[in-house]
């Protein structure tokens, strides 16, 4: 007989007798699940106070309201200690996030409308740029001249130029 047929009779056989025996551990959870349930629910009225019996039907209604409220309260807390977040916040979250992808769909729309109303134009680059270079240039020839007035206003007197007129202070007269 061939190998590879034994080999995949026998995981066959395997594989069945694994979903008999998962078969069997559910329907067990089931009959036991009833009881499971009960017991977690005495331990939930054991810690809470709810073992102990009220006054009155309207009082023990509100002890089992406030001891839910507390541990809905302290398991969302501990939950996001641990990183994660209802289902009821993520989908508020989620719905929040289409309304405003929403918004911000609209408001672009709206301005790219604007623009085209105004006949506006995207600002090219180059133009930035030779935007710039005619900053710098007028700049520079500002201060060539800056430099150009302060150099003649110092100007001293040289062999075969006549010496312009300045003004002197005091100031000047005490020291020369």
């Amino acid at each position: 007989m061939d190998s590879r047929f034994l080999e995949f009779w026998g995981n066959f056989l395997l594989s069945a007798a694994k979903g008999q025996e998962q078969a069997e551990n559910l329907n067990r959870l089931v009959r036991e699940g009833v009881k499971a349930f009960e017991q977690q629910m005495s331990l939930f009225e054991k810690f809470y106070g709810l073992d102990r019996k009220a006054d009155s039907p309207d009082q023990y209604a509100q002890m089992w309201s406030k001891a839910a409220s507390d541990f809905a309260k302290s398991y969302h807390e501990f939950m996001g200690l641990m990183g994660t977040v209802s289902r009821e916040d993520h989908e508020a979250l989620r719905r929040e996030n289409e309304e405003l992808t929403r918004k911000v769909a609209s408001l672009e729309e709206a301005l790219r409308r604007e623009k085209k109303e105004a006949g506006s134009r995207e600002t090219d680059p180059s133009d930035v740029v030779k935007g710039f270079e005619g900053l710098m240039k007028k700049q520079a020839e500002q201060f060539q001249a800056l430099m150009e007035s302060y150099g003649k206003m110092y100007e001293v007197k040289k062999p075969g130029r006549e010496r312009r007129t300045t003004h002197t202070t005091d100031a000047s007269n005490k020291r020369g």
